[in-house]
């Protein structure tokens, strides 16, 4: 990966041949290596380096941006005066209150680099697919799919307004899905597991949890349609807490009026036992500690107790409000999309997803959601599908394998009827945004099921 020293020399050249008021430079790589494997072979093994770099030119109120994947001194400066050019044909942004200022607080240090994830070798990704793989044929399953992944990735940000900062994460995913019936193409199970640290995922312990399901998911049922009590797996309130996130916790939504959470700051809209917020500095979180202007990552406790408390800020929504800061949740700007909640966590609760199963009469255990989307955002509500195992509860049982199920659900009243927060949370990540979620199981009821599949 490029150094230090390199991005700051880049830096003092952007800054000395500028002729903006302000100036901004965001560069961002990227070191990955990814094993894939189907039909219980590996079928791809890939590895990819990658630098981009973005600029941010600043002329009063008028902003311009370019950007390009090349680091080279002459391209870089290309891109400036590309920057500077857009910037000089555009219209004041009467919102604009100029670039990020140097500024303390949050996490002093990221603890999510681990040397030997980003050291992590084929060889060692193939080993942990053998044993995957070995292990499913134990079981009577010989098609197993899936994906290991281990990356590196930098962030350098540096402004004329002193900002200068580069930190470096890790992170290694393993996915394994196991069809315990090919023939009949059913017997779905899935297994998942992330961390910083390689060393953390047990393969064979991934494995295992989707073989599992895949057996247990043969001779699969129909139900109707209706509100059943639920009993949603940590893979499954990942989803439902990512697309909350995009629909309602970011200060832009807010402002535009398109958040479900406008109108309610301090009052009550979810079980009191909800806390939701963002925050970096979680020991089990991963992430930088500062965002893509270079503020420093503050946590935002979004919901307290239930209650709406606070949304995450950039600074360019931060000038829209009078009195208000960057929480430090900034995309590369300028971006539609930002600010947004990068390390989302769902505090745990006490119970075990075994005791939600045992205290249920008839319900539904779900492993995960597939295919969602949201359906209204200013009243939270969300559709999706059930996926890789889903079962009938009934008596305090899981009983039998079902068919899986569109949901259609007011995510606010979801955690409104919460009877069970798990005791045990685990991370995952969300691969189109640099977003990171850790959460336990849920049990919820009267969760809306709207429509059923024949697989």
């Amino acid at each position: 990966m490029v150094t230090h020293e390199e991005l700051e020399r880049l830096a003092d050249t952007l800054f000395e041949k500028t002729e903006a008021d302000e100036l901004e430079i965001v560069v961002t790589s990227d070191n990955s290596a990814l094993t894939r494997y189907a039909n219980s072979r590996i079928h791809q093994n890939i590895g990819r380096m990658d630098n981009g770099l973005s600029i941010r030119a600043i002329f009063g109120k008028r902003i311009g941006s370019a950007s390009t994947n090349s680091l080279s001194e002459d391209l870089a400066l290309r891109a400036l005066k590309r920057a500077e050019t857009i910037a000089k044909h555009q219209r004041e942004d009467p919102h604009f209150r100029g670039l990020p200022e140097k500024a303390e607080g949050g996490k002093e240090k990221s603890s999510s680099y681990v040397p030997s994830t980003a050291n992590f070798t084929p060889e060692e990704r193939a080993d942990a697919v053998k044993k995957i793989i070995d292990h499913a044929s134990r079981k009577g399953v010989d098609r197993v799919y899936g994906s290991f992944q281990n990356s590196e990735q930098g962030l350098f940000v540096a402004n004329t307004n002193g900002i200068r900062k580069m930190e470096k994460i890790t992170k290694a995913c393993l996915t394994v899905t196991a069809i315990a019936d090919w023939d009949n193409d059913r017997g779905f199970g899935w297994g998942e597991a992330c961390s910083p640290d390689v060393n953390r995922i047990d393969p064979v312990a991934v494995a295992e949890v989707a073989v599992e399901k895949g057996l247990n998911n043969i001779d699969m049922s129909s139900v109707e349609p209706g509100e059943y009590t639920v009993v949603l797996e940590p893979l499954a309130v990942k989803s439902l807490l990512i697309y909350m996130g995009f629909m309602g916790f970011s200060s832009r939504a807010v402002q535009e009026q398109r958040s479900f959470l406008n109108g309610k700051f301090g009052k009550r809209i979810m079980h009191e036992e909800v806390n939701i917020r963002d925050d970096v500095g979680h020991e089990e979180m991963v992430g930088t500690t500062f965002d893509f202007e270079g503020v420093p990552k503050q946590r935002v406790d979004i919901i307290r107790d239930g209650v709406v408390n606070e949304v995450v800020y950039d600074s360019y929504t931060a000038g829209r409000e009078e009195g208000k800061k960057s929480t430090g949740h900034a995309l590369p700007m300028p971006n539609p999309s930002s600010p947004i909640t990068m390390n989302l966590i769902l505090d745990k609760g006490d119970m075990s997803t075994e005791e939600m199963v045992e205290t249920t009469d008839k319900g539904i255990l779900v492993t995960r959601f597939n295919y969602c989307g949201v359906v209204h955002p200013v009243k939270s509500i969300l559709t999706g599908l059930t996926r890789d195992g889903t079962w009938l509860i009934e008596d305090g049982e899981v009983s039998k394998p079902l068919k899986n199920l569109r949901f259609t659900q007011n995510l606010t009243e979801a955690f409104s009827q919460l009877e069970g927060i798990g005791k045990e949370q685990k991370l995952f990540s969300f691969d189109y945004y640099p977003v990171f979620v850790l959460c336990p199981a849920l049990k919820i009821t009267n969760f809306n099921f709207t429509g059923g599949t024949e697989f």
